[in-house]
């Protein structure tokens, strides 16, 4: 506890931060602005906007995610609900941090959905062998990279613009971002996986993919439990 301890202490009093709030009988996590208090280190309280906490629906039993920038860097903290106080104030105590690099394990999860990686070149420039587009499947993701397949061999060395299509509780539609290859691997012929992490991203929609996780967890979570019970 000694690690978090010292992070909650960094934190500038009133910083804003954003969390993810679980919900009760649902997957989806409840994403909303707050800002942060100090109290007393491990603890620390969350300051909501009348009408902005769904309190009636809130799981005070599962872990909460709170994002926030520090010195330039993404980082999150994974934090239980002690008290809910006049509708407005959440009183948490941390469980543990969570870096930038850890991101891509601890929010990676199974996510299959068809995704377009593009040249970053704008139409009318250069030559047409410089405006290419490959068509693949997303495995997983996570808040800092997404692995993919495809049937023909993207670029190894180029920085790409991918379409990945979101299913959360906004509603369905298709974010854009940059990323740069990593690893590719040729599984079998035709066939290869592409390990991209994101360049250029922006916080709205990395909170987004971090949602999408937070849900597809819960829900294999759930599934877990439910397969015990039988």
């Amino acid at each position: 506890m000694t690690t978090q301890t010292n992070f909650i202490n960094n934190i500038p009093d009133t910083k804003p931060v954003r969390i993810f709030l679980p919900l009760q009988a649902t997957d989806k996590r409840y994403r909303v602005q707050c800002i942060f208090q100090k109290t007393t280190t491990p603890r620390f309280n969350l300051l909501f906007e009348p009408g902005a906490l769904p309190v009636n629906a809130l799981d005070t039993k599962s872990p909460c995610i709170i994002n926030l920038d520090m010195a330039g860097k993404s980082v999150s903290l994974e934090a239980m609900i002690e008290q809910v106080v006049n509708n407005q104030v959440l009183e948490m105590i941390v469980q543990k941090t969570i870096s930038h690099e850890q991101m891509r394990e601890y929010f990676r999860v199974d996510y299959t959905t068809p995704i377009i990686v593009s040249s970053l070149l704008p139409e009318g420039f250069g030559t047409p062998e410089e405006h290419w587009k490959f068509s693949g499947t997303s495995i997983d993701i996570s808040g800092s990279g997404i692995l993919a397949i495809f049937q023909d061999k993207p670029p190894a060395d180029k920085l790409v613009r991918i379409q990945l299509p979101i299913h959360d509780d906004q509603t369905d539609s298709v974010i854009t971002f940059l990323a740069l290859p990593v690893r590719i691997s040729e599984v079998e012929e035709n066939s290869f996986v592409v390990a991209y992490h994101y360049d250029e991203i922006n916080d709205e929609d990395r909170d987004r993919i971090v949602g999408q996780c937070l849900i597809t967890q819960r829900r294999l979570l759930r599934l877990k439990v439910q397969v015990k019970e039988t």
